[in-house]
Formats: C-alpha cells, sequence, structure tokens
C-alpha cells in the first residue's frame, strides 16, 4: 500500500502571487492621492473661508466701533458752538476748545491711511453756556484774575469733577479747568440790558487745566461751559500704522492735554482706512451736497480750527472706508483673476457712485495691493482682502445748527 497520496489529493498552496501584490500596491497609491487632492481641496476652501471670515470680522469691528464715536461728534458742543467759536485757535485740537466735532487729517494718497479726532463732551447735566456775574457783587467788579473762583449765574448744572471752560470773547480767551467745590450764594442784582434782575449766584472754586482766568466777567459778556465729568471729556484720534487700528486719549483724567499720549490698539490687519467730510454748503436747505477731504485747502486741519462757525457747521456726516487684509495666506491667488483680483493684485476702489463717467462721483478713490501681502514682504504668500464704508451722520450739528 502507498503511504503518500497522489498529489491531486495535497493541500492547495496558500499567498499572493508578485502580481497580486503590485496591484495592491497600485490601488493604495491612487487611494492616498485620491485622499491628499480631497484633503487639498478641503484646506483650500477652509483658507479662503477662514480668511474672509477674518478679513471681515475686523472691518466690521473697526467699523462699528469707528461709527459709534463718529456719532457722538460734537455732542454737547454744538448747542454750545457759537459762544465756542471765538475761543483762540491753538492750532492743537488736544488744546483748542474750539467747536470742532471731527477733524481729519489727510494721510498724504489714496493708499495712505488718513486720520482723525472726535471731539465730544459728556455733560450729563447743563449743556448750554451759563453767564459770568460780578466778581464782588457788592462792588460790581467785574474783572478776574488768575485763580480767582467763579460767580456764575445757574442754580446748578456743574458738579465737583466737571470739566469747565471760561470763554471771554474780549481777547478772546478760553480757559479750561477742573470744579473743585460748588457753593450757592444769594442771589443778587444785576442790569442786564438795562433792566434791573434778580439771578442766581453760584461760587465754583476750580484749578486750572489749560491756564488760568484773567479778564472781563461782566455778566451778559463772558460765559461758562460745562464739559462734563473730566475723566470722561473726549478728545481721541483714530489712526492706522503699520496695519493697526489705535485708539489715542489726548486728555488725561482731569482733563488736561496729555505731553506724551499713548495709543492702544483696537484692530489689525487693516491696510488703509479713509475719511472725508459731508459739506452742506447751504445749510438753510438741510441736504448734503457734496463730500470734501482733508487734502482739500479749505478742509485741512489748519484751516477748519481756525474757521468761523458757519463753515464748521457745514460739516454734516463722515463716510470712512476701510481695506482690511486677512491674517492667514492663501497660495492660489498668484495670477488669479476674477472679481477685484488681476494676476493676483487686489485692486480697490472706495466710496464709488452710480455716475457714469466715474470722475462724476466726489472724491471716488482707486487703489491697487500687489499680491503678495506687501505689508509682511519677509512672509511668503498672498493675502484675501475686503472693503468696508458706511456714511455716519454727526447727529449733533443736525439737530443744533449754529450760524
Amino acid at each position: 500500500m502507498n503511504a503518500h497520496p497522489p498529489p491531486t489529493l495535497r493541500r492547495a498552496q496558500r499567498g499572493f502571487s508578485l502580481i497580486e501584490i503590485m496591484i495592491g500596491l497600485v490601488i493604495g497609491l491612487i487611494s492616498v492621492l485620491v485622499i491628499y487632492q480631497v484633503y487639498n481641496v478641503a484646506e483650500g476652501f477652509k483658507r479662503n473661508t477662514t480668511a474672509a471670515g477674518e478679513a471681515q470680522m475686523n472691518g466690521l469691528f473697526s467699523t462699528f466701533v469707528l461709527g459709534m464715536e463718529l456719532t457722538n461728534g460734537g455732542a454737547a458742543i454744538a448747542v454750545s458752538a457759537a459762544d465756542l467759536a471765538v475761543c483762540p485757535d491753538t492750532g492743537d485740537i488736544a488744546t483748542s476748545f474750539r467747536p470742532v466735532p471731527v477733524l481729519i487729517t489727510d494721510g498724504g494718497g489714496a493708499t495712505s491711511p488718513d486720520s482723525f479726532v472726535v471731539n465730544y463732551s459728556i455733560a450729563t447735566t447743563a449743556a448750554t453756556a451759563m453767564m459770568f456775574n460780578y466778581k464782588d457783587p457788592a462792588a460790581k467788579t467785574t474783572n478776574y484774575s488768575p485763580g480767582d473762583a467763579y460767580n456764575i449765574q445757574s442754580p446748578g448744572g456743574v458738579h465737583v469733577g466737571d470739566l469747565i471752560v471760561a470763554v471771554n470773547p474780549n481777547g478772546p480767551t478760553c480757559v479750561g479747568s477742573k470744579v473743585t467745590a460748588v457753593a450757592a450764594q444769594p442771589a443778587i442784582s444785576v442790569n442786564l440790558y438795562g433792566v434791573a434782575t434778580d439771578v442766581a449766584n453760584v461760587t465754583i472754586t476750580h484749578t486750572g487745566t489749560t491756564g488760568s482766568f484773567a479778564g472781563d466777567g461782566r455778566p451778559g459778556l463772558s460765559t461758562l461751559f460745562n464739559m462734563g465729568p473730566a475723566n470722561r471729556a473726549q478728545k481721541v484720534r483714530y489712526s492706522v500704522v503699520n496695519g493697526v487700528l489705535y485708539s489715542t486719549p489726548l486728555l488725561d483724567s482731569n482733563g488736561v492735554p496729555l505731553a506724551n499720549p499713548v495709543p492702544n490698539p483696537l484692530a489689525s490687519n487693516i491696510v488703509n482706512m479713509k475719511v472725508e467730510y459731508g459739506i452742506d454748503s447751504a445749510p438753510t436747505d438741510g441736504l448734503l451736497d457734496t463730500w470734501v477731504q482733508a487734502s482739500d485747502a479749505n478742509w485741512s486741519p489748519a484751516t477748519l480750527l481756525a474757521a468761523p462757525i458757519t463753515t464748521i457747521n457745514q460739516i454734516k456726516a463722515i463716510r470712512i472706508g476701510f481695506i482690511v487684509r486677512s491674517e492667514q495666506f492663501d497660495k492660489t491667488l498668484a495670477g488669479f483673476t476674477g472679481g477685484d483680483y488681476v494676476n493676483g493684485d487686489y485692486q480697490w476702489v472706495l466710496f464709488d457712485c452710480n455716475k457714469s463717467p466715474k470722475t462724476l462721483c466726489p472724491v471716488r478713490l482707486t487703489g491697487t495691493i500687489p499680491a503678495g501681502c506687501n505689508l509682511l514682504p519677509l512672509v511668503p504668500g498672498n493675502c484675501r482682502f475686503r472693503k468696508y464704508e458706511t456714511v455716519i451722520p454727526l447727529r449733533n450739528e443736525i439737530w443744533n445748527k449754529a450760524t
């Protein structure tokens, strides 16, 4: 009997042939390539969405914050603009009490960011100017010396800690100080326009912040303006430096102009900020006539700080535009053409209109930002850009029509 089974009964041999292994490797490589391609496309969409979201967030935040500040321009100041308009021009909005709600400084071209200062009061009581009384009611003396307490025709409206401005049109002089004490005095009789009248009398003790008031405090001539709590008086500059939006308070907590104000960063990746005045050259019609830049000699900071109240009162609105850059880079933009991009360059337009030709649009601005994130030349890659613009009516100037 044969002890070995025939060949046909042997167990089938198991395993993969070389061809099968090669086919498996090819399929695996194809799968890896497909997965990588899908991931690459998904990552591109994610990068674009994230970049657009970052730019949108910074742009909307900047527009909202500055819009809120500009809305307050001239608050509580416009109603007494005619009194404050006699204040001398110091050449610096930080030390001047002239009633300019917003002061724009041109950046030097369409592609250079502008800056501006917002000026307003947060007085919670009297916003209108109050008249002086005699320095010595019994002797009817009128001339105040530096440091003298003020006698004012007002039963209220001034509190300890308020920033006040004494205005004497003869000179003229405007002196700021901080209230340290308020005391009611018996009413006194004054001669107003030939008529003897009993008026309230309040003595205000104060400490100077921009000098000392000395001059004629004759009733009906000199006035006192209350800017509200000194630590809340607002003169704030907004500017863009190296892609960062800054706010810089120009006054300290006592209402004193700061010698070296410190900027506070608000938002990053701000490529450009352009600001323009909305002018109503005929205030009686209540219509906005045109837009002007601070580069216009008639609306430069130097001209506006010295302008009469009739000129200041023509400013009825501000429009502001931003060009914002994404934080993340997009390598696919090189050579890209579509929308506002031409060969990867971003071509922007601010303050456009529907007129034709476009030269009819008042102060329409254009510019090109080269591909490659030119704010960061040492970092490779391209950036996504967004633009935002808005118009802010100066409601305080509109409601209080100074002449």
